[in-house]
Order: structure tokens, then sequence, then C-alpha cells
């Protein structure tokens, strides 16, 4: 493999999401403190549980994520090739590696240090308010992913309870299975181990989409397989 020229990696630093609004300037100062690197394939880049202290863009090239979870037996979690980066989290903090990645095949890597890095950062102040703003952002997107994760749970969890008591008090009718037991929201929450405000929210939402009917606390299931 050859070594990239000058342009390649301005190309490759400023198409990550860290560095992509940086001005030309502070991205060609950014560009002169990177190296490269170029590793076989099956080599281990870095290794989960120790620290490191370097952030990698791949040029060329793809790495395999894994993370071992029990004796000799590792999870692969993703694969990474050309363009896409891994280890940024190494620039701004120490802590030990989350994850071990591995060279797929021959690799050619663009390789930033965190104590480069930090001198950068002195030197281009108005570099570290941007960052925070990208930061901020990831933080943000990663908690509406948790959010939706922890939605669905609930979502799931409340449909089975509902599938539960209809299979158990229910009763087969024109409109749907109806339950002929009366159970309020907070019932619902503690059979399900949900709480009492999310149950009523959530059966608010299949009344209003039409998928239940509530009628004096008596639930009838009108399309159940849309439950979820």
């Amino acid at each position: 493999m050859h070594n990239s020229p000058l342009i390649d990696k301005r190309m490759f630093l400023g198409s990550n999401p860290l560095f992509e609004d940086l001005r030309e300037d502070d991205l060609g100062d950014l560009v002169a403190i990177t190296r490269s690197k170029q590793v076989r394939s099956q080599q281990t880049i870095i290794k989960q549980g120790r620290s490191g202290d370097e952030m990698y863009i791949i040029v060329s090239g793809k790495v395999r994520i894994h993370i071992h979870i029990a004796d000799d037996e590792d999870l692969t979690v993703g694969e990474l090739v050309a363009g896409e980066a891994f280890g940024e989290i190494a620039l701004f903090d120490n802590q030990p590696r989350t994850a071990t990645v591995t060279t797929v095949e021959p690799s050619h890597f663009l390789v930033l240090g965190r104590d480069k890095f930090k001198d950068f950062l002195l030197r281009h102040p108005h570099v570290s308010i941007q960052l925070l703003t990208v930061m901020s952002k990831r933080l943000r997107s990663s908690s509406d992913l948790l959010k939706d994760s922890l939605y669905s749970d609930v979502s799931s969890r409340l449909a089975k309870t509902l599938f539960d008591i209809a299979q158990a008090y229910g009763q087969q009718t024109r409109s749907g299975l109806k339950v002929n037991i009366a159970f309020n929201d907070r019932e619902l929450g503690e059979i399900a181990g949900v709480p009492g405000k999310v149950v009523a929210a959530q059966l608010r939402h299949w009344k209003e989409a039409g998928v239940i009917q509530v009628d004096h606390g008596c639930l009838t299931l009108l399309k159940p397989e849309e439950l979820h």
C-alpha cells in the first residue's frame, strides 16, 4: 500500500463527524499531526480492557469490532470500512477500551494521538467549542435511542400483559376480545411492572389508534395483532 497524499488526509479527516465543521486552516493543522499506519490482516489494533490514547480513521481495508463476553467467547458487534473511524473517545479520556478491534484484511489508517490533539486544542480553543457541540448532539442522539428502546420494552410488556389477561378472562364478541373484569391503570402497571402513568399514556395511544376500547374500565382488544 502507498502513503496517502495530503489531500486524502484532509478528505478523510474532514468527512468525520467530529471534524466536518472545522475551518480549512484548522483542518490543515489537524492533518499535520496525524500519522499513517499500515497493518496486516488479522492484527489487533486496540484491545478491550487496555488503555488507549489514539483515534483511527480507516483509509482502506476493513476491521471487525468484537467484545469479550466469556472465556474464549467473543461477540462481533460490527465491521467498519474505509471512511469510518473508531477510538474517538480515547482523545478525551484515558479509560480502558470497551471493545477489541481487529483487521479483517490489510488496512491503512490515519492515526490521531491524544497528546498532540490536546496541544492542537490549546492552539485552537474555538475548535473545543465546536467539538462540545458535536459531542452534545451525539449524547442527545444516544439518549433518544435509549428512550426509544425503553419505550419499546414498556410497550411490549404491557401488550403481553393485556394478551395474558384476555386469554384468562376474555370473551370473544363481535367487536373483539373483551375482558369482563375492570382493571385500573395502577393494577395493570403492577402486573406489567410499568408505572401507572405510563400505562395510561400507552392505553390512550392504543385507543386513539383503534386497537383497543375501554368501557368503564373493561378492555376490549379490537385489533390484538396490532398491539406493539
